[in-house]
C-alpha cells in the first residue's frame, strides 16, 4: 500500500455512504486522490468524509468540483428519479456506477450519458466492503459515450486494483455463476443447517471442523450481506435459470451418491 503513487491525481466524487463507498474512500484517499463525500444526507456523507480525512459537498459543488463521478448508490435509487438533478451537472465528467447488476442500471446511465453529455464508464468492484482493499480485482465495461478507457483503467490499476475489461452480457453471465449461484446455494446450506440441527437437537458448532468454521464465516458474512444478495438474485437476468440448474445439479449429485451407495452395500 505505501508504493501505491499515481501519477495523476484525480478529482473523486463519491456519491453515497455505505459500505462500498467507504471501501473505495479508504482506497482512493490512501493513493493520494482528492476524495469528496456527497449525497441527499450531508451529515452521513461529512461523517465518512472525517473518518478518512477527505471532504464533504452538497451534490451540485461536488459535481462541478469533479473529474470522477462514482455513484455509490443501489441500482434501484440509480433509476429512481434521485439523479435526475444530478446527471446534467455532470456534463464533461466521467461517471461510474458500481452495482453488481447491471441489467437496467447499465442501459440507463447510458441514455442518461447521451441526453446529458457526460462520459459513462460502468464499473463493478468485485470485493466487498472492506478498507484498503488493494490487489482486489475490478470489472470495467466500455459504454457507446467511454470512448478510449484508458485512463480509466490505470486510474483503477494505479490505485491498487487488478483490471478486467468486459461488455454487459458477459458480466452478467459470470456474475450469475460468481455471486448468484454461490449465494444462492450459500442460503440454501445456512438454512438446512439451521432447520436441521433444530431437527436433531444438536450444535454442530460445539463439534466444528476447520472446514465447517471456515465455511460458517463465509455463511454469516451471506447473512449479513442479505439486502445486497437478494438484490443481487432479483436483478441478474441469468438468476432463475442460474438456481433451476443448480437445484437440478443437486439432484443428480443426491442421485449418484445413492447409487453409489446401493452398489457399495449390493457388494
Amino acid at each position: 500500500m505505501l508504493e501505491l503513487n499515481p501519477d495523476e491525481k484525480r478529482r473523486v466524487v463519491i456519491l453515497g455512504y455505505g459500505g462500498m463507498a467507504r471501501s473505495l474512500t479508504s482506497l482512493l484517499s490512501l493513493v493520494g486522490h482528492e476524495v469528496v463525500i456527497t449525497g441527499r444526507n450531508l451529515q452521513r456523507a461529512s461523517n465518512l468524509a472525517s473518518e478518512f480525512r477527505t471532504v464533504s459537498m452538497n451534490m451540485k459543488d461536488a459535481l462541478k468540483w469533479g473529474e470522477f463521478i462514482i455513484v455509490a448508490i443501489p441500482p434501484a435509487a440509480i433509476v429512481s428519479g434521485f439523479l435526475d438533478n444530478v446527471l446534467p451537472l455532470a456534463r464533461g465528467k466521467t461517471l461510474m456506477d458500481i452495482s453488481s447488476s447491471k441489467n437496467y442500471v447499465f442501459s440507463f446511465l447510458e441514455k442518461a450519458s447521451v441526453e446529458n453529455g457526460f462520459r459513462f464508464v460502468s464499473t463493478h468492484p468485485l470485493f466487498g466492503p472492506s478498507l484498503y482493499p488493494v490487489g482486489e480485482k475490478i470489472a470495467i465495461i466500455p459504454s457507446s459515450t467511454s470512448t478510449n478507457i484508458n485512463d480509466v483503467i490505470e486510474f483503477w490499476r494505479k490505485s491498487g486494483l487488478s483490471v478486467i475489461e468486459t461488455d454487459p452480457d458477459s458480466h452478467e453471465k459470470a456474475m450469475s455463476i460468481v455471486q448468484v449461484l454461490v449465494h444462492f446455494y450459500m442460503m440454501g446450506l445456512s438454512k438446512a443447517i439451521d432447520e436441521i440441527s433444530s431437527e436433531m437437537g444438536v450444535n454442530p458448532s460445539d463439534f466444528e471442523t476447520t472446514n465447517f468454521r471456515e465455511v460458517s464465516k463465509s455463511l454469516q458474512r451471506v447473512n449479513y450481506l442479505k439486502d445486497v444478495i437478494m438484490e443481487i438474485q432479483e436483478n441478474n437476468p441469468y438468476s432463475r435459470q442460474v438456481r433451476e440448474a443448480g437445484i437440478d445439479t443437486l439432484k443428480r449429485v443426491n442421485e449418484e451418491i445413492n447409487l453409489k451407495k446401493g452398489k457399495e452395500n449390493k457388494t
